[in-house]
């Protein structure tokens, strides 16, 4: 059995390799693909048209998931958002102890002790416009997987067809049923 990646050390920055990615995504791209979504019938179009439609509503709360924040700007409207900010802002790995972020009007985003998460702020960078969003490690993977990336790249391009291919896959995934 998978077991997410192991983040290392007492820095934020010693779970990265030299690209800023995660050491071990590759293992959770194996993971959501094989052990949750291809055991279901989906494909990887499929799954990137779940995760970037389902992930423009709501948002983490850290006493429940441990992670923080929302992923869209508006997390109560459908959209291409979620696409077309992944691959277009710039993402920092923190943890609970970044208080940077509160300084930046962000401490929302810290997650909970223990947890770490990608956001939308840069130590340095202060009084940006952005609004603040968060991504998890398994929405990272989306933009990191070249396989994935050819279908969020479509999405951030095309509004229309996330909603169409979207509606599908989650019709599919509501029609599932289960054996119990």
């Amino acid at each position: 059995k998978y077991l997410c990646p192991h983040m290392e050390g007492t820095k934020v920055g010693d779970s990265l390799d030299e690209s800023g990615k995660v050491i071990g995504w590759e293992g959770l791209c194996t993971h959501v693909r094989d052990e949750v979504f291809y055991r279901m019938g989906f494909n990887d179009q499929e799954i990137v048209a779940l995760l970037c439609g389902g992930h423009v509503y709501g948002r983490c709360h850290p006493n429940f998931s441990g992670y923080a924040g929302p992923w869209v700007e508006n997390p109560t409207r459908f959209s291409n958002e979620y696409a077309t900010d992944m691959l277009e802002d710039d993402w920092t790995f923190v943890g609970h102890d970044d208080v940077w972020l509160d300084d930046y009007g962000a401490a929302e985003l810290r997650p909970a002790p223990g947890n770490r998460q990608f956001v939308n702020k840069k130590l340095g960078l202060v009084g940006d416009d952005e609004p603040n969003q968060m991504m998890l490690v398994s929405d990272m993977i989306l933009l990191w997987d070249d396989k994935f990336r050819v279908h969020l790249e479509t999405y951030a391009a095309d509004s229309s067809r996330l909603k169409e291919d979207f509606g599908r896959a989650f019709k599919k995934l509501t029609e599932l049923g289960c054996s119990f």
